[in-house]
Protein backbone atom coordinates (compact mmCIF):
# COMPACT_ATOMS: atom_id res chain seq x y z
CA UNK A 1 0.00 0.00 0.00
CA UNK A 2 1.63 3.51 -1.08
CA UNK A 3 0.49 6.32 1.29
CA UNK A 4 1.22 10.11 0.89
CA UNK A 5 1.34 12.50 3.32
CA UNK A 6 2.99 15.72 4.75
CA UNK A 7 5.06 14.06 7.02
CA UNK A 8 6.28 10.96 7.81
CA UNK A 9 4.17 10.78 11.17
CA UNK A 10 1.22 10.95 9.33
CA UNK A 11 2.01 8.65 6.57
CA UNK A 12 2.75 6.05 9.51
CA UNK A 13 -0.64 7.14 11.03
CA UNK A 14 -2.47 7.26 7.67
CA UNK A 15 -0.97 3.50 6.71
CA UNK A 16 -2.16 2.28 10.22
CA UNK A 17 -5.94 3.18 10.11
CA UNK A 18 -5.96 2.31 6.32
CA UNK A 19 -4.54 -1.50 7.25
CA UNK A 20 -6.51 -1.08 10.83
CA UNK A 21 -3.62 -2.09 12.83
CA UNK A 22 -1.36 0.15 15.03
CA UNK A 23 1.95 1.82 13.94
CA UNK A 24 4.15 -0.70 15.74
CA UNK A 25 2.58 -3.44 13.13
CA UNK A 26 3.52 -1.67 10.31
CA UNK A 27 6.30 -2.48 7.82
CA UNK A 28 7.54 0.37 6.10
CA UNK A 29 9.56 1.68 3.25
CA UNK A 30 10.33 5.11 2.59
CA UNK A 31 10.14 5.63 -1.07
CA UNK A 32 10.08 9.72 -0.54
CA UNK A 33 11.36 11.97 2.24
CA UNK A 34 8.83 15.40 2.80
CA UNK A 35 11.05 18.13 2.14
CA UNK A 36 9.21 22.08 2.57
CA UNK A 37 11.19 23.17 -0.35
CA UNK A 38 12.08 27.14 -0.50
CA UNK A 39 9.51 29.32 1.50
CA UNK A 40 7.11 26.74 0.99
CA UNK A 41 7.54 26.61 -2.50
CA UNK A 42 8.76 23.50 -4.79
CA UNK A 43 7.61 21.56 -1.17
CA UNK A 44 7.90 17.38 -1.76
CA UNK A 45 5.53 14.98 0.45
CA UNK A 46 6.44 12.00 2.61
CA UNK A 47 5.79 9.27 0.38
CA UNK A 48 5.94 5.76 2.10
CA UNK A 49 4.92 1.69 1.17
CA UNK A 50 3.50 0.23 4.35
CA UNK A 51 2.30 -3.82 4.93
CA UNK A 52 1.75 -5.68 8.18
CA UNK A 53 4.53 -6.83 10.23
CA UNK A 54 5.70 -10.16 8.60
CA UNK A 55 4.23 -9.46 4.94
CA UNK A 56 6.78 -8.79 1.88
CA UNK A 57 6.25 -5.82 -0.14
CA UNK A 58 5.22 -6.20 -3.42
CA UNK A 59 7.20 -7.24 -6.10
CA UNK A 60 7.32 -4.20 -8.40
CA UNK A 61 9.16 -2.33 -5.33
CA UNK A 62 11.47 -4.87 -4.55
CA UNK A 63 12.49 -4.76 -8.37
CA UNK A 64 12.90 -0.60 -8.46
CA UNK A 65 14.76 -0.67 -5.27
CA UNK A 66 16.80 -3.94 -6.83
CA UNK A 67 17.72 -1.84 -10.26
CA UNK A 68 18.62 1.81 -7.98
CA UNK A 69 21.09 -0.40 -6.14
CA UNK A 70 22.17 -1.92 -9.87
CA UNK A 71 22.22 1.34 -10.94
CA UNK A 72 24.07 2.79 -8.42
CA UNK A 73 26.91 -0.13 -8.27
CA UNK A 74 27.28 0.20 -11.64
CA UNK A 75 27.89 4.15 -11.72
CA UNK A 76 30.13 3.63 -8.97
CA UNK A 77 32.53 1.19 -10.30
CA UNK A 78 32.23 3.64 -13.60
CA UNK A 79 33.65 6.47 -11.71
CA UNK A 80 36.82 4.34 -11.37
CA UNK A 81 37.62 3.34 -14.84
CA UNK A 82 39.90 5.47 -17.01
CA UNK A 83 38.55 9.33 -17.76
CA UNK A 84 38.24 9.63 -21.43
CA UNK A 85 40.95 11.30 -23.57
CA UNK A 86 40.22 15.04 -23.50
CA UNK A 87 39.63 15.40 -26.47
CA UNK A 88 36.79 12.77 -26.10
CA UNK A 89 35.49 13.91 -22.96
CA UNK A 90 36.08 17.60 -24.08
CA UNK A 91 34.95 18.28 -27.93
CA UNK A 92 36.66 21.53 -29.27
CA UNK A 93 33.73 22.64 -31.13
CA UNK A 94 30.25 22.71 -29.29
CA UNK A 95 27.27 24.67 -30.81
CA UNK A 96 26.09 27.26 -28.49
CA UNK A 97 22.19 26.62 -28.46
CA UNK A 98 20.43 29.66 -29.74
CA UNK A 99 17.68 31.34 -27.11
CA UNK A 100 14.18 30.63 -28.20
CA UNK A 101 11.82 33.53 -29.24
CA UNK A 102 9.31 34.90 -27.06
CA UNK A 103 5.71 34.03 -27.92
CA UNK A 104 2.01 35.56 -26.35
CA UNK A 105 1.40 31.93 -25.92
CA UNK A 106 4.76 32.00 -23.33
CA UNK A 107 3.93 34.83 -21.50
CA UNK A 108 0.39 33.83 -21.09
CA UNK A 109 1.65 29.85 -19.77
CA UNK A 110 4.40 31.48 -17.52
CA UNK A 111 1.66 33.87 -15.84
CA UNK A 112 -0.63 31.38 -15.34
CA UNK A 113 2.18 28.82 -13.57
CA UNK A 114 3.57 31.52 -11.77
CA UNK A 115 0.21 32.43 -10.39
CA UNK A 116 -1.20 29.19 -9.71
CA UNK A 117 2.16 28.65 -7.70
CA UNK A 118 1.83 31.52 -5.48
CA UNK A 119 -2.12 31.73 -5.31
CA UNK A 120 -1.53 28.05 -3.46
CA UNK A 121 1.03 29.70 -0.98
CA UNK A 122 0.67 31.63 2.21
CA UNK A 123 2.07 34.75 1.03
CA UNK A 124 0.13 37.67 -0.14
CA UNK A 125 1.70 37.92 -3.81
CA UNK A 126 0.29 38.62 -7.15
CA UNK A 127 1.82 37.90 -10.82
CA UNK A 128 1.65 42.11 -12.13
CA UNK A 129 2.77 41.80 -15.17
CA UNK A 130 4.91 39.46 -17.51
CA UNK A 131 5.79 41.09 -20.51
CA UNK A 132 7.96 41.17 -23.68
CA UNK A 133 11.61 43.10 -23.42
CA UNK A 134 12.99 42.14 -26.45
CA UNK A 135 12.83 38.50 -29.16
CA UNK A 136 14.49 36.32 -26.25
CA UNK A 137 14.12 37.75 -22.84
CA UNK A 138 11.18 38.27 -20.35
CA UNK A 139 10.24 40.45 -17.82
CA UNK A 140 8.22 39.38 -14.95
CA UNK A 141 6.96 40.86 -11.89
CA UNK A 142 5.56 40.23 -8.83
CA UNK A 143 3.96 42.62 -5.83
CA UNK A 144 2.16 42.56 -3.03
CA UNK A 145 1.66 42.91 0.63
CA UNK A 146 4.39 40.48 1.38
CA UNK A 147 6.83 41.85 -1.06
CA UNK A 148 9.76 42.51 2.13
CA UNK A 149 9.44 39.19 2.80
CA UNK A 150 10.05 37.82 -0.35
CA UNK A 151 13.06 40.09 -0.49
CA UNK A 152 14.76 38.73 2.85
CA UNK A 153 17.13 40.98 4.71
CA UNK A 154 19.74 42.00 2.21
CA UNK A 155 18.00 40.47 -0.72
CA UNK A 156 19.04 36.90 -0.10
CA UNK A 157 15.43 35.56 -0.37
CA UNK A 158 15.04 37.40 -3.65
CA UNK A 159 18.52 36.22 -5.69
CA UNK A 160 17.67 32.90 -3.81
CA UNK A 161 14.17 33.02 -5.97
CA UNK A 162 15.84 34.58 -8.69
CA UNK A 163 18.20 31.88 -9.21
CA UNK A 164 15.02 29.15 -9.48
CA UNK A 165 13.05 31.05 -11.64
CA UNK A 166 15.62 31.85 -13.84
CA UNK A 167 16.75 28.46 -14.21
CA UNK A 168 13.23 27.55 -14.97
CA UNK A 169 12.36 29.81 -17.51
CA UNK A 170 16.01 29.05 -19.46
CA UNK A 171 15.50 24.94 -19.19
CA UNK A 172 12.08 25.10 -19.61
CA UNK A 173 11.28 28.05 -22.30
CA UNK A 174 15.05 28.52 -23.25
CA UNK A 175 14.75 32.81 -22.71
CA UNK A 176 16.56 34.95 -20.59
CA UNK A 177 14.66 37.05 -17.89
CA UNK A 178 14.78 39.71 -15.76
CA UNK A 179 12.82 39.20 -12.17
CA UNK A 180 11.84 41.61 -9.98
CA UNK A 181 9.77 42.33 -6.77
CA UNK A 182 8.27 45.05 -6.18
CA UNK A 183 11.10 48.16 -6.71
CA UNK A 184 13.76 45.67 -5.35
CA UNK A 185 15.53 45.38 -8.82
CA UNK A 186 14.75 49.08 -9.79
CA UNK A 187 16.38 50.33 -6.66
CA UNK A 188 19.36 48.05 -6.83
CA UNK A 189 20.18 49.40 -10.44
CA UNK A 190 20.00 53.38 -8.84
CA UNK A 191 22.58 52.09 -6.58
CA UNK A 192 24.62 50.46 -8.42
CA UNK A 193 24.52 53.17 -10.99
CA UNK A 194 25.68 55.87 -8.41
CA UNK A 195 28.10 53.13 -7.14
CA UNK A 196 30.29 52.73 -10.86
CA UNK A 197 29.53 56.77 -11.42
CA UNK A 198 31.58 57.34 -8.13
CA UNK A 199 34.14 54.69 -9.53
CA UNK A 200 34.86 55.58 -12.52
CA UNK A 201 35.47 59.67 -11.60
CA UNK A 202 37.62 58.76 -8.98
CA UNK A 203 39.48 55.67 -10.70
CA UNK A 204 40.06 57.60 -14.32
CA UNK A 205 42.66 55.35 -16.45
CA UNK A 206 43.79 52.99 -13.17
CA UNK A 207 42.65 49.83 -13.49
CA UNK A 208 39.72 49.06 -11.79
CA UNK A 209 38.35 46.70 -9.13
CA UNK A 210 34.59 46.63 -7.88
CA UNK A 211 33.46 45.34 -4.83
CA UNK A 212 31.83 41.64 -4.84
CA UNK A 213 27.98 41.61 -6.27
CA UNK A 214 25.91 38.63 -7.58
CA UNK A 215 22.75 37.05 -8.96
CA UNK A 216 21.79 38.87 -11.89
CA UNK A 217 23.73 42.12 -10.13
CA UNK A 218 26.87 41.47 -11.91
CA UNK A 219 25.74 41.46 -15.21
CA UNK A 220 24.37 45.38 -14.35
CA UNK A 221 27.25 46.22 -13.35
CA UNK A 222 29.61 44.70 -15.94
CA UNK A 223 27.33 46.38 -18.47
CA UNK A 224 27.53 49.66 -16.98
CA UNK A 225 31.15 49.61 -16.96
CA UNK A 226 31.13 48.67 -20.66
CA UNK A 227 29.60 51.40 -21.82
CA UNK A 228 31.54 53.86 -19.23
CA UNK A 229 34.98 51.99 -20.90
CA UNK A 230 33.82 50.60 -24.57
CA UNK A 231 37.63 50.29 -25.71
CA UNK A 232 38.87 48.42 -22.78
CA UNK A 233 38.74 44.51 -21.52
CA UNK A 234 36.02 44.20 -18.41
CA UNK A 235 35.77 40.93 -16.99
CA UNK A 236 33.99 39.22 -14.37
CA UNK A 237 36.25 36.91 -11.52
CA UNK A 238 34.79 34.83 -8.55
CA UNK A 239 35.46 35.37 -5.19
CA UNK A 240 34.76 33.47 -2.12
CA UNK A 241 32.36 36.72 -1.08
CA UNK A 242 30.79 37.10 -4.49
CA UNK A 243 32.04 38.25 -7.72
CA UNK A 244 33.96 41.27 -8.88
CA UNK A 245 34.41 43.13 -12.03
CA UNK A 246 37.51 43.98 -13.17
CA UNK A 247 38.66 46.96 -15.66
CA UNK A 248 42.03 46.69 -16.79
CA UNK A 249 44.58 49.87 -16.73
CA UNK A 250 44.34 52.08 -19.77
CA UNK A 251 47.65 51.84 -22.24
Amino acid sequence: MIIEAENLKDAYNKAAAELECSVTQLNVRVLQHPSGGFLGFFKKNAVIEAVLEGEKFSESAELNASQNKAGKAEKKQGDKSEPQSPRTAHPKHRKEKQKAVVTDENLIEIKEKLSALFGSSEFKIEVSEVSKIDENSIYIKLDGEDSALLIGKEGHRYKALSYMIYNWISIRYNLAVVFEVAEFLQNQRKFIDSYVDALVQKSGDERIVTKSFDGAFVKIVADKLKQAYPDRIVGIKSTRNGKIVIVDEKS
